[in-house]
């Protein structure tokens, strides 16, 4: 009989996952509602002068080769041009051997439309990255048959066109986008358009405490998402929360809960989040970690 190591066995697991919820989509981390630039171009601006968001995320921890995921945001807001500008990056390791890289510069434009609201029109540019190499897996015992595999590794590089807006005020969000406008469905090289909706209130509860509750719903191709949440704000410094993430085709069968921490000080805000596996068919492990980092100048 054939065998396969770990890493194999490890990747094709993940693969299997992927195909179904999250593969060759948008990166989803647990923390993007304070830096929403890579997944809505118009969600800059909201800090004046130059603002920095940095996120690592590393998926089931303690499995070989799982998912890692990396997301740098920089942003500058210009009050007399009333217009933002920036720069995101992202790099998803999706498993053994296959990886995406997404670099967009991005500009966002604001309109009063009263004292209390402001409309944010964004549109973001660049380029995606995706590479896969087929034998970053390494073979034990009898070789398989790979005369159908991709023989060397193969590297895509295609343009990248998101579009966004996103509605504020003091204590209200909400947010509509069209990302990867240019690919209706992923494949191993390219993300799929995806569609985004999301709206944040901040209620004050005393002078000391603000709770922040937020709802937001994420369409690619064939796959329908949700993220139910609450942050409890305590004296605008420290906060911790709760994100309830299922797929809406599968509500009782796959969800991710996800606890958050985190604190600012000066001008440095440091997060960590913590996500755990439901469901009567999620059997990976739940040793999902992400530590933020960010500083606005």
């Amino acid at each position: 009989m054939k065998t396969i190591n770990k890493t194999l066995l490890t990747f094709l697991l993940t693969t299997l996952f992927s195909i179904d919820l999250w593969a060759q989509q948008d990166i989803m981390v647990s923390q993007q509602i304070f830096s929403r630039m890579n997944i809505n171009p118009a969600g800059t601006g909201n800090m004046k002068n130059i603002d920095a968001f940095l996120l690592g995320r590393l998926q089931w921890l303690g499995v070989d080769n799982t998912p890692k995921t990396a997301l740098l945001n920089v942003g500058y807001y210009n009050e007399g041009l009333r217009s933002s500008f920036g720069l995101t990056t992202n790099y998803d390791n999706i498993g053994i051997g296959n990886s995406q890289t997404t670099v967009d510069a991005v500009y966002a434009y604001h309109l009063d439309l009263s004292e209390k609201y402001i409309l944010s029109l964004g549109l973001s540019a660049g380029m995606n990255i995706g590479s896969f190499d087929p034998y970053a897996n390494d073979l034990r015992d009898a070789e398989p048959d790979l005369s159908s595999y991709v023989k060397d590794k193969e590297t895509e590089i295609s343009p990248d066109i998101n579009i966004g807006a996103e509605l504020s005020s003091k204590r209200l969000m909400f947010g509509l986008s069209v990302t990867h406008l240019l690919e209706s469905e992923p494949t191993t090289f390219k993300k799929g358009r995806h569609i985004y909706a999301y709206g944040r209130c901040l209620i004050p509860l005393n002078q000391e405490l603000d709770l922040a509750p937020m709802v937001s719903y994420i369409h690619q191709h064939q796959v329908n998402e949700a993220e139910i949440g609450s942050t409890l704000f305590i004296k605008r410094t420290f906060w911790g929360g709760l994100t309830w993430k299922p797929d809406l085709k599968h509500i009782t069968d796959m969800s991710i809960m996800c606890v958050n921490l985190g604190m600012e000080v000066n001008i440095f805000r440091i997060g960590y989040a913590y996500s755990l596996n439901m469901g009567s068919a999620n059997n990976l492990p739940s040793n999902t970690h992400e530590i933020l980092l960010s500083a606005h100048f």
